[in-house]
């Protein structure tokens, strides 16, 4: 008799967790009525999140790309964007000379595969046409990174 009290009280609660997981997803397409879909904000900058449309992008604003690669639970990942993506002059480069996507390795396991993404964090820099020109594995610091964007950006006026 017990359980079937506890059962009671517990099944509409799995069942409100289910519904409410299921009405909180959102269509991440963009479209005229929803312009920020499929776009994702990390401490402040703002990434595609499809590597297609960011290459599109890229191609018609004559831009290079920055694909960083990260997971939600990576703890470098976490202190490297708390440190390098609230950075003003990291902020304005990336803004103003690039087209900035983001992937997640989890969701995101096809595209992880197209850029050989084997760890976490990951910053890839592609030409407008989409060719790699560098490739960072791993952490690393605000400083270095800064002198990295800052090169790409002077490669892409020349």
């Amino acid at each position: 008799m017990k359980i079937w009290i506890f059962v009671l009280l517990v099944l509409p609660v799995l069942i409100s967790g289910c519904l409410n997981t299921q009405s909180s997803r959102v269509d991440a397409r963009a479209s005229p009525n929803n312009p920020d879909a499929g776009k994702l904000t990390l401490q402040g900058v703002i990434f595609y999140t499809d590597p297609s449309i960011a290459l599109g992008a890229a191609k018609e604003e004559g831009k290079p790309v920055f694909v960083y690669a990260r997971s939600e639970t990576c703890g470098w990942c976490k202190k490297f964007e708390e440190e390098t993506f609230t950075n003003e002059s990291v902020i304005k480069t990336l803004n103003e000379n690039f087209i900035l996507v983001s992937i997640d390795v989890y969701k995101q396991k096809n595209e992880t595969r197209n850029f050989r993404v084997r760890g976490t964090p990951a910053e890839i820099f592609l030409n407008s046409n989409g060719t790699e020109i560098k490739r960072i594995p791993g952490y690393t610091d605000t400083e270095t990174f800064l002198n990295t964007i800052n090169e790409i950006a002077k490669y892409k006026e020349a």
